[in-house]
């Protein structure tokens, strides 16, 4: 008889009402009843075959008799047998499977990413353990630990601790000491050859900067997170060198500096249209924060585009059907994802990078917030 993970105790029982009790009867007797799946070694047995012979039919390997590999495929039908996908890479010292960490799954940006890893997984035949590190180092060093439990092939960061300029790295040094494939997505650490794919901040923040400057504003705020984060001060690298070449001087009380969350951005608005000398345009590090800020504009009865204007970063899908629409700095997402999935996968197979470090030019997308 087949053991079962849990006591059956007549208190339990006793909790259930006639139909629960006889559907619970009905289920353990379906248990009980159960045959034990086939193994291997049931395939062997009946094909007449060693469970070497079976395996390498499994792996489509090319050292099996075509009559061979024909009967042993036959016997597997018949018997229904799964092979244990597990047990299999085992031999083959692989798991097949890839850790993927990122700092919040509801964000459109790293889902985005994270259906581009998702897809181009599957097309190798690896699965992905998705793990949501809600931003903080701890749960992200816990998933890291899990992960290695779990003997994953490799690991992608997407914007996590490693987008920091200073933070937490260990667990990354660690990764990179033992050899373990990694790949970061939108991070880096300096001097450490760990291969990442970025967009080129510094060029996003010139360009939706310079944007503005040639339509005429020059009262041009900025919207973002901390700078600790690299994408933010990167960022404002690319809104300086514009103002440079414009010859104006930047007014600091325009750059806001705080969270990427919702509520934050709302509030960083509202400071900032409510100023005796409100700016002109507005450039935020996200659409989200774009939107809150037009969201503010409107509580405060101001007009956009006639009287601000407003740029936000990363093209997500609702910028483009927000009213009015976000004009915006695009970055492939999807293709982001794909690429670091493919720099891990040659990692994992120890094929030599052509290019670790992918930078990719963003794009300026024209919409009805600054047109």
């Amino acid at each position: 008889m087949e053991a079962f993970p849990f006591y059956i105790t007549n208190y339990s029982l006793k909790k259930h009402k006639c139909n629960s009790y006889l559907k619970f009867r009905n289920f353990l007797i379906l248990k009980m009843s159960r045959k034990k799946r086939p193994s291997i070694y049931d395939v062997a047995k009946k094909a007449g075959v060693g469970i070497a012979t079976v395996s390498r039919v499994l792996n489509n390997s090319r050292f099996v008799k075509k009559q061979t590999k024909e009967l042993v495929l036959k016997i597997i039908k018949e018997l229904d047998y799964i092979p244990d996908f597990f047990a299999r890479n085992l031999v083959k010292k692989t798991s097949k499977t890839i850790g993927l960490l990122i700092p919040d799954i509801i964000n459109p940006v790293f889902s985005e990413m994270a259906k581009g890893i998702s897809d181009k997984a599957f097309d190798s035949n690896y699965t992905v353990y998705l793990c949501n590190t809600d931003s903080t180092v701890k749960k992200e060093i816990e998933f890291v630990k899990n992960l290695l439990e779990k003997h994953v092939d490799g690991i992608i960061f997407i914007s996590t601790e490693m987008s920091k300029y200073e933070g937490d790295f260990e667990h990354y040094l660690y990764l990179h000491k033992k050899n373990i494939p990694i790949v970061f997505i939108n991070g880096m650490l300096k001097n450490i050859d760990i291969p990442f794919v970025r967009i080129n901040e510094v060029k996003a923040g010139y360009t939706a900067t310079n944007y503005m400057l040639k339509k005429g504003l020059r009262k041009i705020a900025f919207l973002g997170g901390s700078t600790n984060f690299i994408p933010t001060r990167e960022k404002i690298e690319g809104y300086t060198k514009a103002f440079k070449e414009f010859g104006l001087s930047i007014n600091k009380k325009y750059i806001i500096l705080d969270n990427f969350d919702i509520e934050s951005g709302y509030r960083d608005a509202i400071k900032l249209l409510e100023m005796d000398d409100r700016p002109e345009g507005i450039i935020t590090a996200s659409d989200v924060l774009a939107i809150e800020v037009v969201k503010a504009s409107n509580l405060k009865g101001i007009k956009i585009p006639s009287e601000l204007e407003v740029i936000g970063f990363d093209d997500i899908s609702f910028a483009s059907i927000y009213n009015p629409s976000i004009t915006t700095i695009a970055q492939p997402k999807y293709d982001m994802g794909a690429i670091a999935l493919n720099l891990l996968v040659d990692l994992i197979n120890k094929k030599e990078l052509k290019k670790k470090n992918i930078l990719i030019n963003p794009e300026l997308i024209i919409r009805e917030s600054c047109p």
